[in-house]
């Protein structure tokens, strides 16, 4: 599926071949916003599992030229080797940065500028809310900072509370959406103003409502 889309040969193999939880117009998602979304700064990422979006995150900075994916985990299920190993496997390892931590514990010490942030770490509300508003100080203005399983066509409450709660238009974001199960949010301040690429959201989020409705 994800080979239909605009730009989403680059993240088929991943799919493929890496187990995880991410839809194929989520990956191409990820993979866009971290090719060509705005600003300065690394790309961090909450949650990383066996790597899959890591990979199409990965992927797009190596596109890019230029950055970093900071893939931050404590692997409590011994996930790490896994998650190098797959980055080696697609040429990535040197476009991200596995650290193995528990988020909140590594933002109390973070010193770089965060260009994207994505939040797919421990779904309870209270982990969820923790790795957002722990790691939202450190967000670049016109940053983007999205929140994984947290829509309708999620199955998490947890994360879909903290979207409604956090991820809105006002004081902190200047634009906000969905697609798939992803919240994004824009932070203020952006040098240009500059729309995320969504391909396959009305085609896919329309079928996957329908198959949560017949579930």
């Amino acid at each position: 599926m994800a080979a239909l889309l605009p730009d989403g040969r680059p993240v088929c193999r991943v799919l493929a071949s890496v187990d995880g939880f991410l839809y194929p117009h989520e990956a191409v998602f990820l993979y866009r916003l971290a090719r060509e979304g705005p600003g300065e700064g690394v790309i961090v990422e909450i949650g990383s599992f066996r790597g899959r979006s890591t990979l199409c995150l990965a992927l797009g900075v190596r596109r890019r030229g230029a950055g970093v994916v900071c893939a931050v985990d404590p692997h409590l299920s011994g996930t790490a080797a896994e998650l190098s190993r797959n980055l080696e496997r697609f040429g990535a390892l040197g476009a991200a940065e596995i650290i193995v931590a528990p988020s909140v514990q590594v933002a109390a010490t973070w010193r770089r500028p965060v260009r994207l942030l994505f939040v797919d770490g421990n779904h309870e509300e209270y982990n969820a809310y923790a790795d957002v508003i722990s790691w939202l100080p450190h967000l670049a203005p016109g940053g983007f900072l999205l929140l994984h399983d947290s829509t309708p066509l999620s199955r998490f409450p947890g994360p879909q509370k903290v979207a409604a709660r956090v991820l809105k238009v006002g004081p902190q974001f200047e634009a906000t959406g969905t697609i798939g199960s992803i919240t994004w949010a824009q932070r203020r301040g952006a040098a240009v103003p500059w729309s995320p690429p969504q391909a396959g959201k009305v085609l896919l989020d329309g079928l996957l409502a329908r198959l949560k409705e017949a579930d």
